[in-house]
């Protein structure tokens, strides 16, 4: 069966209880915490899909779905197989501001390799965790809330019940600074376990504050006790770096590389489509991190979104899924591109080659397969995928707001290539007609210009006052920072009205005349947009122009 959440959720959900499923009991945990520690977590009823719901186009199985009307977002997907072969896909929820104080974990389990999922168990201050599998037990580690302590979690029964973090002895392992990670990959190697994390302690804000760095324990050590930690020093980002496109690193994978050295690969925030990642040094006993910007940055294939790398001895090769952007999408600003999800792999850590795609769709705005976390599981992948997606009630937010978990298993991975890609349809072409132009292109939507409605279909800005000229029309809404394109054919002769802001740029406006109307959205910046007009015959195409982070909108008057 798929298990769909609740519409609506408040923090009392958090403390309903879903049916467990039944499993394996694993070894115990006592090696690392006492029994006492140990904090049962009691099932939540299992809710129903909304009648309207259709998760029949949702690429994989669909772990769990939260419809973006309920504004609590799933994100942080992370995929274990416990001993018995059971699969454990884990989330946190984002969105309604519980994560800053204190987040929640949701977990799921599959008897049957991943074609059917039940609600497991919910965890409490538990937020960006991974889950692994050491010693015959299940671990969680990573944060107890948005930018909060270092915290590990530890179930001997198939993650039905959790150690509770209470002090540096039961799982709190860092509480001196405000730290950040993602579901990312742990290994061990020379007798210690690895993992990266960064802190958020650096100057500035989100991207160059973040300060990265490695922990790690030996192996046999209690890894609820934090005196079995050891830690780098955190490594700040330098804004010359990478040709001065460097916004900051985040979410580092712990990877042995071909030398039998612990790197740490970061994703890069860039404006360059031209993606990269970096590579920061570990020394063998964990306590000296270092960073060389002429030889640390490597080309990488969807580095500027989260990714997972992984080693595979068979091949002795590296391998991630990760968000490329294709070219079809390509423009300033790669972040934000989640739309296309492909196998990579490199020999060496340094050059990479997309293999193949996996998951695609032509729409950027409200479609992303994203932080996916994945195993290998003999000839195939499994992973997990915060997939924004259409769901019968609306679809995602956005495509960074997702409204799914999905589970898929990629078949035969080592023998792929782009000949096995799936389709890449082309972004469906939009029509809009009035009475004097018909509008075609892509990427944009007819919207009401009205005071107070959304400048933007992926953010939250609004239009303040408008001129009056304008009322009851609409306009061309776009996405910002998402090309669009926009070909207009007027019907008879007429005037188009069209508004940009001048700041950007790639926009060229000739043959068009500058109005003195203008208007303004409330961004940081109360952003101001000028109006321009042309005249054109019937019969007459003309192409509007588009920028690099606004566009231009097409003003459009009412049908006569």
């Amino acid at each position: 069966m798929k298990f769909s959440r609740p519409q609506q959720f408040g923090k009392s959900a958090f403390l309903l209880l879903c049916a467990l499923t039944a499993s394996a009991i694993l070894p115990s945990c006592a090696q690392v915490t006492a029994p006492e520690n140990s904090v049962s977590i009691q099932p939540i009823a299992a809710s129903h899909t909304t009648p309207r719901a259709d998760f029949s186009q949702v690429p994989g199985m669909v772990v769990t779905h939260s419809p973006a009307t309920s504004k609590i977002f799933v994100g942080s997907p992370g995929i274990a197989v416990l001993p018995n072969g059971n699969y454990v896909v884990k989330d946190d929820e984002f969105g309604f501001g519980i994560e800053k104080t204190r987040a929640v974990t949701r977990l799921f389990i599959s008897s049957d390799k991943g074609k059917n999922w039940q609600p497991l168990s919910v965890v409490e201050g538990a937020f960006w965790t991974s889950i692994f599998v050491h010693k015959g037990a299940l671990y969680m580690i990573g944060t107890d809330k948005e930018y909060g302590n270092i915290v590990i979690f530890c179930s001997d029964d198939g993650g039905k019940s959790w150690t509770q973090p209470k002090d540096a002895q039961t799982g709190i392992l860092r509480s001196d600074g405000h730290f950040h990670c993602a579901p990312v990959p742990l290994v061990e190697h020379g007798g210690r376990l690895w993992r990266a994390f960064e802190d958020a302690d650096g100057p500035g804000g989100w991207g160059s504050h973040f300060r990265a760095f490695m922990m790690s324990a030996p192996l046999d050590a209690d890894l609820l006790d934090a005196r079995s930690w050891t830690s780098s020093n955190p490594l700040e980002r330098n804004a010359a770096w990478n040709g001065g496109d460097f916004g900051g690193w985040l979410e580092g994978n712990a990877v042995v590389d071909p030398n039998g050295k612990i790197v740490d690969v970061l994703r890069v925030d860039t404006k360059s489509p031209d993606e990269k990642a970096a590579m920061i040094q570990i020394s063998d006993d964990g306590k000296t991190a270092s960073f060389d910007p002429a030889t640390g940055f490597v080309s990488f294939p969807g580095g500027a979104k989260k990714f997972t790398i992984r080693f595979d001895p068979q091949t002795k090769m590296y391998w991630s899924l990760t968000n490329i952007v294709l070219p079809r999408h390509r423009h300033d600003g790669p972040g934000g591109i989640r739309n296309t999800l492909a196998l990579t792999s490199s020999p060496d850590l340094k050059s990479w080659t997309v293999n193949s795609i996996v998951l695609y769709h032509p729409d950027t705005i409200n479609h992303g397969f994203q932080y996916i976390d994945w195993l290998f599981e003999g000839s195939d992948l499994i992973f997990a995928s915060r997939t924004a997606y259409d769901d019968g009630l609306g679809g995602a937010h956005n495509n960074h707001d997702a409204n799914f978990i999905t589970f898929h298993r990629l078949p035969n991975f080592r023998t792929r290539t782009m000949v096995d890609s799936v389709p890449l349809p082309e972004q469906a072409p939009i029509r809009v007609e009035t009475s004097d132009v018909v509008a075609t292109g892509t990427a944009f939507q007819a919207a009401k210009f009205v005071a107070g409605e959304k400048a933007f279909s992926n953010r939250d800005y609004v239009w303040g006052v408008l001129p009056a000229q304008f009322s009851n029309w609409q306009f061309t809404r776009t996405s910002g920072g998402e090309p669009a394109t926009l070909q207009i054919k007027a019907k008879r002769d007429t005037t188009l009205y069209v508004a940009t802001a001048l700041s950007q740029t790639g926009t060229s406006l000739d043959g068009w005349q500058k109005t003195p109307l203008s208007f303004g959205y409330n961004d940081r910046g109360n952003s101001q947009v000028n109006v321009f007009s042309r005249q054109v015959k019937a019969g007459e195409d003309v192409t509007v122009p588009q920028g690099n982070w606004m566009g231009t909108i097409l003003l459009l008057p009412p049908r006569e």
